[in-house]
Formats: structure tokens, sequence, C-alpha cells
């Protein structure tokens, strides 16, 4: 019988980018944008310097480029800390039904495998779909209804680094049963923890799963075994992290169904289970006049999961504030923005954001979809302010145009590089395709 492994594994090393949708291909540039932009974005922030201090003194041969970064470092070192940088700001992308962010660890992986591996434009960008692809499905196995995973597993620790072997072993030219391995090897090392959120700790989640999944294929190239059936065995990651979980659900409609199709890309620099949030006070504080000092009340119907993950009605920094529904939604109503600028130090200690934010009221409903949110603001004098979203923006029911996503990820280049050099880096990305090498790109991430 075929194990789950195996029969992902000869899909992903027999499958070419001319075998793909078109749609799929597209999204594999749309998603490849979205990384480069997030990595550069996050590049500065202070979680990367120290995880860069931590790793001084143990890096290997400096080879590989680190986006928005001078330094070079190992390829293990190089995928952990460009996947780091674009998780900081919490601005990568979104898979609903996994709760994962898979290109961080699959885009890190994948660009350091193509620094040491010469591959055209076609080939990465196929390596970086099907990284994408699997690891979502692996995710599916756990959560897939009526499969449950516990709230505290971060997808991103446990699948991230299956996503990451696989893209960085399509760019190493892995046969089936290398493939197979490589995908053995990564299941064994899936780990993260939830507690971890709002600290320095979360994005290290996927950084450290691009470095196993990289890793991964290390040790397979050097001969060390693993089980075929490390998802669906009886001690495997099925049983061992999920109830009721389907196995099946990794391979059903295997390239026929894509779920790179259903990534959300994110609008705004926070948990994507605030986003429903967001776009409800948003759309009340600019379709209506009020002064915020006269809200008295701001109930949210919002699903429970984001009660679970961003209830955080004080949050002492601006880690916590990432991930805060109430903080996100209060400086909405307030500023009438969800921007990196309503996450500053000075926004999360503003009295008024302070006041406000302690004035949300949450009802977590089951038949609220996670994409969804209705809101309603009560001002002194008994004015009830109202709006409702189904599906949020950046959600794949509406998502982000290709016009909207290069001004996001412009944005984010420029925090890092040169205005004309974010061009280049732009325009490269969004063509990574046609390059007939996919390390090209790397001469405008490379700073001198």
């Amino acid at each position: 019988m075929t194990t789950i492994a195996r029969a992902l594994a000869r899909y992903a090393a027999k499958t070419n980018f001319d075998e793909l949708p078109r749609a799929v291909q597209h999204e594999g540039a749309r998603g490849f944008v979205n990384f480069i932009g997030c990595a550069a974005g996050g590049s500065t922030e202070e979680v990367v310097s120290r995880m860069m201090d931590a790793l001084a003194g143990f890096d290997g041969e400096a080879k590989v480029t680190v986006i928005g970064r001078r330094a070079r470092l190992d390829a293990l070192n190089a995928a952990m800390i460009n996947s780091l940088s674009s998780a900081a700001l919490s601005f990568n992308d979104t898979h609903y039904v996994t709760v994962a962010h898979p290109t961080s660890p699959v885009g890190a992986a994948a660009l350091a495998a193509a620094e040491r591996n010469s591959v055209s434009g076609k080939q990465f960008v196929t390596a970086f779909i099907l990284g994408i692809e699997l690891q979502c499905r692996v995710g599916m196995v756990l959560c897939k209804p009526p499969a449950e995973v516990s709230v505290g597993l971060s997808m991103q620790g446990l699948v991230g680094g299956v996503g990451a072997a696989v893209a960085a072993a399509k760019i190493m030219g892995f046969d089936e049963d290398a493939m197979c391995r490589a995908i053995g090897h990564a299941i064994n090392q899936s780990a993260g923890l939830r507690e971890a959120h709002a600290t320095m700790g979360s994005p290290f989640t996927p950084a450290h799963a691009a470095r196993c999944g990289l890793f991964a294929t290390y040790l397979t190239r050097a001969g060390v075994t693993i089980s075929d059936s490390m998802i669906e065995g009886v001690k495997g990651f099925a049983v061992t992290y999920g109830q009721r979980s389907i196995p099946q659900a990794a391979i059903d409609q295997l390239g026929e169904k894509f779920e790179i199709l259903d990534l959300a890309y994110k609008p705004y620099p926070s948990g994507f289970v605030t986003h429903p949030v967001i776009d409800v006070c948003l759309e009340v504080a600019r379709n209506h006049r009020f002064n915020p000092a006269d809200i008295e009340r701001v109930e949210v119907a919002i699903n429970p999961l984001t009660v679970a993950l961003c209830n955080r009605p004080e949050p002492k920094d601006r880690a916590q504030a990432m991930v805060s529904f109430q903080h996100w939604g209060a400086v909405s109503l307030i500023h009438k923005a969800a921007g990196i600028a309503e996450v500053t130090a000075a926004m999360v200690e503003n009295p008024g954001v302070a006041a406000l934010r302690r004035k949300f009221v949450a009802h977590p409903r089951d038949d609220i979809a996670r994409e969804a949110a209705d809101v309603k603001v009560t001002l002194k004098g008994g004015q009830v302010l109202e709006a409702s979203v189904k599906q949020c923006i950046g959600s794949a029911g509406r998502p982000i145009p290709d016009e909207d996503l290069s001004h996001k990820t412009r944005g984010q280049l420029r925090l890092a590089y040169p205005d004309d050099v974010a061009e280049r880096i732009l325009d490269a990305a969004w063509n990574i395709a046609e390059r007939p090498r996919a390390d090209s790109i790397t001469e405008y991430l490379r700073i001198s």
C-alpha cells in the first residue's frame, strides 16, 4: 500500500511548471512577491537582530543572501533568518483552513536552495508552489472537519517544515524516494506552540520550520533513513497531533484541486483572525462621523478562534498588540487606518486607544466564519453604528488584486532598500518564472 508521504513525493517529484494550471502559476508569483516584501519589511525588526546575535559563532560557510541585511549566512541559517523576517510583522499569508502561513518557511528554504543549486525561474516557482501545496495538504490531515488539532499547537511549526523540505528537495532534483525521505525527516521535526504568540518566539516558529525543512533535505542526501509512514503510522503525525485526523485529506484530488488558490494575503500587519474586526471597524469609522471619545461600547460577533488566539484587551507591548483584536479595532475606529503606524509602541501606550480597547465586548459564535465579523458601536445618547463583513479583505473569497499586492510589497521593500532597488526587486519577483536563473534576484536583494 502506498503511504501518504510517498503519494505526495511521487506527485512532487514528477510535476513540472507547464503541467500546472495558469491560475496556479500566477498564484505562485503572487505568493513569492508577498514573501519577498514581508521578508524585507521585517528585516530590520529587533527580533531579527537578536537572532543574528544568537547565531554569531555558530554559522557555517557564509554563502547565502539574507534579505535586507549586509550579512551572508550558511544556507540553513539564512533560511531561518529570512523566514523569521517574513513573519516578524505578521504581514504574511494565511491558509484559512489550517491557519498556517506557508510562504514564510517555503520561500526562505527555496531561496536558500536556489542559491546553492542552479535552477531556472520556472523550476523555482514550481518548487515554491509544490512546497506550499503539500504543506497545506498535510495540514488538512489535522484541520479538515471533523479533524481537530489542539489550539495550542502552531500549524506553522507542525507543517511548515514539510513545505520547506518539498520546495528545497524539488530544487535539488530529488527523485520520488529521496523526496519521500525528506518529507519524513521534516515531519519528524514538527514542533511549535502558540503560547509563544505575542513574543519574539512567535516568528521563530516558522523560522525554525524553514531550517528544519532544509535540513531534512541534507539528512536525505547524506543517506539518513526514515519511515515512509510518518504521517499516518500508528505512532505518526496524524494520531499524535490530531483528533479524528483524516490522512486521506492530504491526497484527495491531488493535482486537481490546489490549496494555494485559497491563500489569503494580509492587508494588515496582524494576526489574520483580527482582520474581519478591522474591516468592520474601518467601515464604521469611514462611513460615519462621530467622536471616538463618545463610544460607550463596541460589541463584535466573531469566530471563537479570534477569541482563542487574539483576546488581549490590555496588550503590554507592540508584540502583544499585533495579536490583539481589541487594539486593531480601537485604532481602526480612531484613526481610520490599520497599518504599521497603528502598531507602534507609542500607539499601544496611547491613553485614548487603551481606553477604547477596554470597551470591546466579544460574542464568539460558531456560525461565524473565520473571515467574517459583525460590529455594533454604541455611542453616548444611544446611537448605534453597525457593520458586517462576510469575507474580509485579503481572504480567498475577496483576494487582494495584483496592483494592491504590489503596493503593499513596494512599501515593505522601501523599509530596507532604496526606491530604485525596491522597484527592481518587485519587478524581478513578479517575473521570477521568466528568469533563466532564479537566484539572479539575489543580486538586488543583497546589500553590499
